[in-house]
């Protein structure tokens, strides 16, 4: 081969750092402009198996490439300029590194020389994301040597083989260039090398020791229950050995939203309106001896404190990777794919009959009755003309296209779904940011969904997490499927009436301006601004329509859920005592 230098050499090098993520199976890159990065642009958009989306702002377009991960559990790579662009990664690349998902994250550098010298656009990149990646590897600059370009395209599979196994998560590459940046013209891609090894994760089988151990736990136990907190969404294997599990123990299976459990199909027995029945507020008779845990610890705040408290029963964690027990409660912690755990526990347990097989029954019974309440406060709400929280994400559950996807914003809005979504009322999978459990990046990482799923996508989220992530709509047109937002707009972050500041120690009008924090903000004037078709819906029955009719119309389209009505806190204690006057009746 001839011999290259400068901008041609630049290139060349980038085509086989490319031609190495590529060979170990990356399919999409998220580009971010730059100068220092142009032989990285250039190679990723001359590479034909790689889809790219061009996003200016780094913080969204990390999200995006998040939301990608979330939908395939495959990784995307990010490729950026220097100085401060890599930076804007970080709240991304904390959320994938605490969710497991896989991201490539590539940043161009100065060379060498020209760090600690008050070079514009130049700080000190490797170590920026900090123990937030499971791997950092700086490229150093390009050299016309064929070992060191056959090392850095090893290196590239390397680095997408650590974002998937043993735990995934992002990691990054920093790539140095020198100027000239720019190849003297566009060459043709060079002949193929040899491709790198094909990797294959691993699926993680838990030991027979501890199968055994926890199978002895579950005869010993009588009245316990499955509690199954959020999983990715290909975890949704989980659900045919869970229910074999459930039926096989008599323990019924409580799935919250993200589980991708609840709402994978109905009439497969799992219970779904679990979270007013948490523990004491049920009573006795509902009370657990044991509780497996499946995922990530439980979203629900009830069940939460009361799984960390002293009065607690005894808990076993099933986990895909890390510990899940933030409560520090756990009395053991199985490591393995949650479909293959549970596979292997309901082999260790063999054939065999419930415990106690009136105890499941007891647990249907009284979801029915949660049920009704649900129904009533529903039917009072549309008879005074309001909608609640928990109004409007029942009433685009019950609109969303079967099959798809249903992004769900944290604090208030994925608590609501757990509230009171039952499981028919959706077949859906449920996209969750659970990692770091932050509002930020709502609608980049559901657009990014969007780019790569095969099914449309609803994303359900407060006014706040819109705010936050208004820049967000920019990446909107780079959905490939239909997109439609949801925004509860109810004047704030009204998960804090739920919080113990809110409970009556600070003035309302401190709680109000320091915490809930409303903004006066015109949800139309926004969408307009970004060209995103935009609809108003004040009751149940127009939210319901308008879903249907923005999937109908395919695109992206915006709902402003206008909400009305009690408070989030009034609300729910209305529930609660309902719930409970009619439980302790069919005591």
């Amino acid at each position: 081969m001839a011999r290259v230098s400068g901008g041609d050499l630049n290139l060349h090098w980038a085509r086989r750092l490319v031609a190495g993520l590529v060979g170990a199976g990356v399919r999409r890159a998220v580009i971010s402009p730059g100068s220092r990065s142009t032989p990285l642009a250039l190679a990723a958009a001359s590479a034909p198996e790689l889809t790219v989306d061009v996003l200016p702002d780094e913080r969204t377009a990390a999200f995006f490439a998040l939301g990608q991960a979330r939908a395939t559990c495959r990784p995307s790579v990010l490729i950026c300029t220097s100085g401060t662009g890599g930076a804007h990664y970080l709240p991304a690349v904390v959320e994938a590194s605490q969710a497991t998902l896989p991201m490539v994250v590539l940043t161009a550098d100065r060379p060498p020389e020209l760090h600690e010298r008050g070079a514009l656009q130049t700080t000190a990149q490797m170590g920026l994301f900090g123990t937030h990646v499971r791997a950092a590897l700086d490229l150093g600059a390009p050299v016309d040597e064929e070992r060191a370009l056959a090392g850095v395209e090893r290196t590239a599979a390397v680095a997408v083989a650590r974002s998937l196994d043993p735990r995934p998560g992002p990691v990054h590459l920093n790539a140095p260039f020198r100027t000239p940046l720019e190849p003297a013209s566009l060459p043709p891609e060079p002949e193929p090398g040899p491709p790198p090894p094909r990797f294959f994760p691993a699926r993680r089988v838990p030991p027979a020791e501890a199968v055994q151990a926890l199978a002895q736990v579950c005869r010993e136990a009588r009245r316990g229950v499955i509690l199954a907190g959020p999983l990715k969404l290909g975890e949704g294997l989980a659900l045919a050995p869970a229910l074999a599990l459930s039926r096989r123990l008599g323990f019924p299976l409580l799935a919250e939203a993200a589980s991708q459990l609840r709402f994978a199909g109905a009439g497969q027995g799992v219970i779904g309106l679990f979270e007013l029945l948490a523990p004491p507020l049920a009573g006795p008779s509902l009370r657990p001896d044991l509780v497996l845990q499946l995922g990530a610890f439980p979203t629900s705040m009830r069940w939460g404190k009361w799984l960390a408290s002293e009065d607690a029963c005894p808990r076993w964690v099933v986990v895909a990777h890390g510990w899940a027990d933030p409560a520090d409660r756990a009395a053991g912690v199985v490591v393995g794919d949650v479909d293959l755990a549970l596979g292997a526990l309901v082999r260790a347990l063999g054939d065999g009959h419930p415990a106690d097989p009136r105890w499941a029954e007891r647990w249907r019974r009284a979801e029915e009755v949660v049920r009704a309440v649900l129904a009533e406060a529903e039917a009072q709400e549309a008879a005074a003309g309001c909608l609640s929280e928990s109004g409007a994400v029942r009433a685009v559950l019950a609109a969303v296209p079967p099959g798809g996807l249903v992004a769900v914003a944290n604090s208030l809005a994925i608590r609501e779904v757990d509230l009171a979504c039952p499981p028919e009322l959706a077949r859906v999978g449920v996209l969750a940011q659970r990692g770091a459990s932050g509002i930020d990046g709502t609608i980049s990482a559901a657009a990014g969904a969007a780019s790569v799923a095969p099914s449309p996508v609803t994303a359900v989220l407060g006014d706040l997490a819109f705010l936050h992530d208004v820049g967000g709509l920019a990446t909107c047109r780079h959905a490939r499927q239909p997109l439609v937002l949801v925004v509860l707009a109810n004047e704030g972050g009204r998960i804090f009436e739920l919080l113990p500041l809110a409970d009556g120690r600070l003035p309302r009008r401190v709680v109000d301006e320091l915490f809930v924090a409303g903004q006066p903000v015109r949800l139309a004037e926004v969408a307009a601004g970004f060209g995103v078709p935009y609809r108003l819906a004040a009751t149940g029955p127009e939210l319901k329509l308008a879903v249907r009719e923005a999937h109908r119309g395919g695109g992206v389209s915006l709902i402003e859920a206008r909400i009305s009505g009690v408070g989030v806190r009034e609300r729910r204690e209305a529930l609660q005592a309902a719930v409970a006057a009619r439980l302790g009746e069919t005591a």
